[in-house]
């Protein structure tokens, strides 16, 4: 059994005793240095159009201020020595050197996991106590934070009106530990929490997103609608004589709860397709930058003459894949979408949807499927895969 870094727990005990079940501190979670990142290089991703950046500042009294980036070096310039957060996003997948960090975390889907948010704060810095909607891991990887928590998830939360971020407008703590370089806490979702930097400190929080339920509705009905199923009408063949000609009565709302019922139950095959999509989308935040390396779709010759050129392909960052066999079909889901694929490649796409690059022998394995390395020409068309050689 896989240890849970150095709790005395395996993976599989985190999970069941722990998982969206209750909080966890890990004392020296991970050696140190933590990363080589700096407080410079995250000013320096902040810059950037194209990455989502914010600015925190807190004023005592006085509404909390929230600013969205780009920053230049002014904007830093203009901020006082305490009480501000510089936060940017998806840093897992702007600074690749962080993918090394997360095969800690492997033992979860990768599909369940958001980004990478990385904080800068000062002596003083905080984005107040608030909860999150999600799984989060946060780690310690240069300075001191205070942290403080409940003891038990907040169901309805109640945040300050004076400011546009989602402060808590009452907070009490239940518990509080002051969290070093390689510390990390592990917080279920709803739990509210609030962290100070003690000194100057980057904080790294791992989050973990799941869809609502009005998501997954909209996706599978998108799936039927595409389709073109599930187009059943109402019936109310057992039904009595109206009271009311304009009332909508229970066992009408009866009827039509079963029948939205009985197009899920009847179409459970659709399921993985909705879910699959859904959970590969690329966040709108990164579309840019993922659309980047689309190209023309290429031929297998082609693909055959580059990698036998000593050429590979680069998988792209900001793009999420996923797979699922059943018994009669395998998919692929990249960014959204879904490929249809031979059944026997099944265990090829365990390893395609973790490849950082493709190689000459990788291309050998995928070429025994036919169905499967269209696909690939097609992923190559939609910027899934590179040849870093187009893009220097």
């Amino acid at each position: 059994m896989t240890a849970f870094f150095n709790t005395g727990l395996t993976q599989q005990q985190f999970l069941d005793e722990y998982w969206q079940k209750k909080p966890l501190v890990i004392r020296q979670a991970f050696p140190l240095p933590v990363s080589d990142l700096t407080q410079e290089d995250l000013a320096a991703f902040a810059a950037e159009a194209e990455i989502e950046s914010r600015l925190i500042e807190e004023f005592g009294d006085r509404p909390w201020q929230l600013q969205h980036g780009p920053f230049d070096e002014d904007d830093f310039a203009a901020l006082p020595e305490t009480h501000w957060t510089l936060l940017v996003q998806d840093m897992d997948k702007h600074y690749p050197p962080l993918q090394k960090l997360l095969t800690a975390f492997d033992f979860i889907a990768d599909w369940r996991r958001d980004d990478v948010m990385i904080s800068y704060a000062p002596e003083g810095g905080s984005v107040g106590p608030h909860t999150d909607s999600y799984d989060v891991f946060l780690l310690q990887a240069q300075g001191a934070r205070h942290w403080q928590i409940s003891d038990k998830p907040l169901a309805d939360a109640v945040f300050r009106s004076d400011t546009d971020l989602r402060i808590l407008q009452q907070f009490s703590a239940d518990q509080q530990w002051d969290l070093h370089p390689g510390d990390m806490l592990y917080l279920p979702p709803h739990y509210a929490h609030h962290g100070v930097a003690l000194n100057p400190c980057l904080t790294f929080s791992v989050g973990f997103r799941a869809p609502s339920q009005l998501q997954l509705l909209d996706a599978f009905s998108h799936t039927l609608q595409e389709q073109d199923i599930a187009e059943q009408l109402y019936a109310d063949a057992e039904t009595n004589a109206a009271s009311s000609t304009t009332e909508i009565d229970d066992s009408a709302i009866k009827r039509f709860q079963n029948l939205l019922l009985k197009t899920i139950n009847e179409n459970a095959d659709l399921m993985i397709l909705a879910v699959g999509r859904l959970v590969t989308e690329t966040k709108s935040t990164l579309q840019e930058l993922a659309d980047e390396f689309i190209a023309d779709k290429p031929t297998l010759a082609e693909l055959d003459r580059r990698f036998n050129n000593g050429e590979y392909l680069q998988r792209n960052g900001y793009l999420r894949f996923a797979w699922h066999n059943d018994t009669a079909t395998a998919y692929l889901f990249v960014a959204g979408e879904a490929y249809s694929v031979e059944l026997a490649a099944v265990e090829t796409l365990s390893w395609l949807t973790t490849q950082s690059q493709i190689d000459q022998k990788d291309w050998q394995q995928l070429r025994k499927y036919p169905v499967l390395a269209d696909v690939c020409c097609e992923l190559i068309a939609e910027g899934a895969f590179y040849w870093p050689e187009d893009f220097i």
